[in-house]
């Protein structure tokens, strides 16, 4: 069935009774309207009886991205709670929807011919057709690309934390999330959704997603690293097979699949056999290391950190500064005259622009674009990125050649 939505400045027929052939006629002599210059085919719309009228139907709003996912048979689904705002979501992006007024009514009229249809040649008299109004529309619903709301998302995670086997007992089952109730309650596409997701340490314990504790993080990875130290690896040399097997006692399988995915890579490296080797992400080895450090004592002198950092980590790997961006920070203490480490993980800053932004700039009054850069991206957009986000909320000054931004109502 094809459809077609017509808008009309004004509507000449909207009836309940049949037009005849004649009734035509005098309307178009009223109207001076030569019926030699109109098409063999004239079409009468009448509205549907109340009980006829589909309540359901909605006019949407589409852009090209919404379109193609439609053409192409991909799921369109609206998420959210009943008290959300309603959001339209395709696979990889998110929309808001707003109901807008319409100025001039449209009409739904199913079936209704257009063009050379309407012309039928070997036509010895006018044709009178019907074509019933599925509905008339006085508003519609407008989209717009936004930035999916996943604040929520650490909440519902951390309320089902896997903290240990000897804990499950514990555990509110009303609390374990799959990944179709996250699907159900939270405003995202399912590409942003898994993007927010792998920002966690997330393992599926028997079909529910599991926040995996920071604590069982840090002591399964040392666990795998001191493994990696006592069999003398190279770090694209780590066989996942024999760690398990040394470790499974001790680990949740789950739990170390979970790890030792977030934290390895494929090597180009094999065994003789030709199965799989991996090596260690050396960043992000380092980083849970100082993360650890960071938990235990969040100012710390700059060499005496560093020195303890380095102790802390495999022989193979090299404790880096950068490993430190959105962990902490190197500020300079004037008071005590020396360098310090400070903790300051991105995780624990609010989730408002400002707010975030107002933290930062009482933490350190002035930052270069790669010292915030970890900080903000979160809040890019497509069209807005970190130095439009910079221009925007903060003030930028020049120091030695060197841009800093510092808060826009500061000295």
């Amino acid at each position: 069935m094809r459809v077609y939505v017509i808008n009309f400045t004004i509507i000449f027929f909207l009836l309940r009774n049949v037009r005849t052939k004649e009734n035509v006629s005098e309307i178009l002599e009223l109207a001076t309207i030569k019926e030699s210059d109109l098409r063999t085919v004239t079409q009468t719309l009448y509205s549907m009886q109340d009980h006829q009228v589909n309540n359901d139907l909605i006019l949407l709003e589409v852009d090209k991205h919404i379109l193609g996912a439609l053409s192409e048979g991909d799921v369109i689904s609206i998420r959210g709670n009943k008290q959300d705002n309603a959001v339209l979501c395709t696979q990889t992006q998110t929309y808001e929807v707003r109901e807008a007024e319409i100025s001039n009514s449209w009409l739904l009229v199913p079936n209704m011919k257009l063009g050379l249809e309407t012309n039928v040649a070997k036509a010895t008299e006018r044709i009178i057709e019907k074509c019933n109004v599925k509905k008339i529309f006085n508003s519609y619903y407008e989209v717009k690309e936004t930035k999916p709301d996943l604040t929520g998302l650490s909440a519902l995670l951390n309320s089902s934390t896997f903290n240990g086997l000897e804990y499950e007992s514990e555990i509110d089952k009303k609390t374990l999330y799959t990944w179709e109730r996250l699907q159900n309650e939270l405003q995202a596409s399912d590409y942003e959704l898994k993007q927010a997701l792998s920002d966690f340490l997330v393992a599926d314990i028997n079909g529910y997603l599991r926040l995996i504790s920071f604590d069982i993080e840090a002591r399964s990875l040392n666990l795998m690293l001191d493994y990696f130290g006592e069999q003398s690896w190279e770090l694209d040399e780590v066989d996942k097979e024999n760690t398990y097997e040394c470790l499974k006692d001790l680990i949740y399988e789950p739990v170390f699949n979970t790890i030792f995915k977030k934290y390895t890579e494929i090597s180009t490296k094999t065994k003789n056999d030709g199965s799989l080797l991996y090596k260690y992400n050396e960043e992000k080895c380092c980083a849970i290391i100082a993360k650890v450090l960071l938990a235990a004592s969040p100012v710390t002198e700059y060499k005496k950190f560093m020195e303890t950092w380095e102790i802390g980590t495999p022989e193979k790997m090299q404790p880096k500064l950068e490993y430190l961006c959105g962990l902490a920070l190197v500020i300079y203490n004037a008071s005590k005259l020396q360098k310090e480490i400070v903790s300051c993980p991105e995780a624990h800053l609010p989730n408002n622009i400002n707010d975030r932004l107002n933290e930062l700039f009482q933490i350190k009054a002035k930052w270069t674009v790669e010292e915030i850069t970890p900080y903000i991206i979160r809040f890019t957009k497509s069209a807005i990125n970190v130095n439009a986000l910079l221009t925007k909320y903060a003030r930028c000054s020049t120091k030695n050649g060197i841009k800093y931004y510092g808060s826009k109502h500061g000295k």
